[in-house]
């Protein structure tokens, strides 16, 4: 235990390479932690994708935005387990629910089920159960649009939202406001020699002027089990990083997207010098201030002490006297 008056033992010094091991280590959980909550979240690993071409953005002159996925976004990707779990852009327009600039879900699926493929990241327009009769198909999602909205229509007046048979049209859709076309009638003809129709989503990138299902090698609706997950969330520019490394960039990239990565990236590395430079100062400005006000009062004392008069010691006390004792008579 120490002493009354001792003065408390200085703390030691890390040296500069346990100083680094430290931060390091600090930095490495700070990033595993943040893996973990976005993993907890989304139930998937990896639980980021790169959007690697301008099939999502909303703009003709390849200007990103944010809020809408662009080439070098990072989105993360939410598991589902049913159809229910996915809101079409059908099934938004009815409730309102909107995600990056437009109605419904943007979901991250792998072309005809395909492991090997690369996932498409492309907004699911509406989902297409396939009927008993194996020649027609129904959209729920259709049933509950109010006629006066001329929201969609078919080429085959007869058909209805239960009986699709012909070529549907939605109107309106997207940042152009321009109609869209699903011809139904050809994934019927495509399927007509199997027993029963695939059920699943027609998806549509929001900068395309058509549906997925309309190139050739992608009639098929997006199966449920083909879906990798829903977008959620977004990290502009970051994700051109990782398509300049291994070469996948789809198509140019936005040149805003790409200043404002450089310049996020040099806040990012400013950021913790300026930080420790602003600390250090502060912390020396109170060390000087402190060093300051410990000299003015010593200064004070010592004047105070040349100040007060010298006490001069009071005298010693004089001895006591003592009496001399007379002789006494030896004849007594």
């Amino acid at each position: 235990m120490a002493s009354e008056g001792s003065v408390p033992a200085r703390k030691k010094k890390l040296s500069p390479g346990l100083q680094f091991l430290r931060d390091a280590g600090i930095a490495l959980a700070l990033v595993l932690s943040i893996l973990v909550v976005m993993y907890a979240y989304t139930g998937l690993w990896p639980p980021l994708v790169v959007v690697e071409s301008d099939s999502m953005m909303h703009s003709n002159d390849n200007t990103s935005y944010i809020g809408v996925i662009d080439t070098g976004d990072l989105v993360l990707v939410k598991d589902v387990d049913s159809v229910t779990d996915i809101q079409t852009y059908m099934d938004g327009y009815t409730s309102g629910h909107k995600t990056y600039g437009d109605y419904g879900d943007v979901v991250i699926y792998r072309v005809n089920g395909q492991l090997t493929s690369t996932p498409i990241i492309h907004r699911a327009m509406i989902y297409l159960q396939g009927n008993a009769d194996g020649v027609s198909y129904s959209a729920p999602s259709l049933r509950d649009i109010p006629d006066e909205d001329n929201k969609w229509s078919t080429s085959n007046p007869s058909d209805t939202w239960d009986h699709l048979t012909s070529t549907l049209t939605i109107r309106n859709v997207g940042y152009r406001d321009t109609s869209t076309s699903i011809d139904v009638g050809r994934i019927i003809t495509a399927f007509r020699q199997y027993s029963t129709l695939p059920s699943g989503y027609i998806t549509k990138g929001d900068h395309n002027l058509n549906v997925d299902q309309s190139l050739a090698s992608r009639y098929s609706p997006v199966k449920l089990d083909w879906v990798v997950g829903i977008a959620r969330g977004e990290m502009p520019w970051f994700g051109l990083l990782k398509l300049w490394a291994t070469d996948s960039l789809g198509s140019p990239a936005p040149e805003n997207s790409v200043r404002n990565l450089w310049i996020s990236m040099a806040f990012i590395v400013a950021a913790p010098i300026v930080v420790d430079v602003v600390l250090t100062f502060r912390i020396r400005k109170k060390i000087a201030r402190r060093r300051e006000t410990a000299q003015r009062e010593f200064d004070t004392q010592r004047q105070i002490g040349a100040t007060e008069p010298v006490k001069t010691p009071p005298p010693p006390p004089e001895p006591p006297t003592m009496e001399p004792i007379p002789p006494q008579d030896e004849n007594l």
